[in-house]
């Protein structure tokens, strides 16, 4: 059995553009996310929210705004941590989630913001344009960072 692939998901800038209203309507690219995740070479692919949703929405019901198919590969959320060791705040929150995992060897994250990690982190995530989102481009990307 394939040991699993975590994929840490932004919402705002990736699974629609930033600065829409945060609501089922406005994920207009998250089809083409499950889309991939639905190839067999990516059935190990789990899925941990890095979206500032976490804060407002409990994880029931970010999950329910997945298909059905998918949102049972949804394992988690990072934690919102009071404190950061540095100024990339979007990988400390991912750091944290992983060190409370430590069974978890691969990961990638898909993300809009790239000054929320360090650049020798960088190289681990797919990073959209906030004005679009997630693209059949990025997803390209996706898939050469997934394997």
């Amino acid at each position: 059995m394939t040991p699993p692939c975590i994929l840490f998901l932004d919402f705002d800038g990736v699974l629609h553009p930033a600065g829409s209203r945060r609501n089922v309507g406005d994920l207009a690219q998250l089809p083409l996310l499950e889309n991939l995740l639905r190839e067999p070479a990516y059935a190990a692919v789990r899925i941990v929210i890095s979206s500032t949703w976490r804060e407002a929405y409990p994880l029931d019901r970010l999950r329910a705004l997945f298909s059905a198919d998918i949102r049972t590969r949804v394992v988690g959320a990072t934690p919102v941590l009071d404190e950061y060791d540095s100024d990339y705040n979007r990988y400390e929150e991912i750091k944290a989630w992983l060190e409370a995992h430590p069974q978890i060897e691969r990961w990638v994250a898909l993300d809009d913001d790239v000054e929320g990690f360090p650049s020798h982190r960088r190289s681990k995530v797919v990073f959209t344009q906030s004005s679009v989102g997630l693209t059949e481009e990025s997803v390209v990307l996706l898939r050469q960072a997934l394997g």
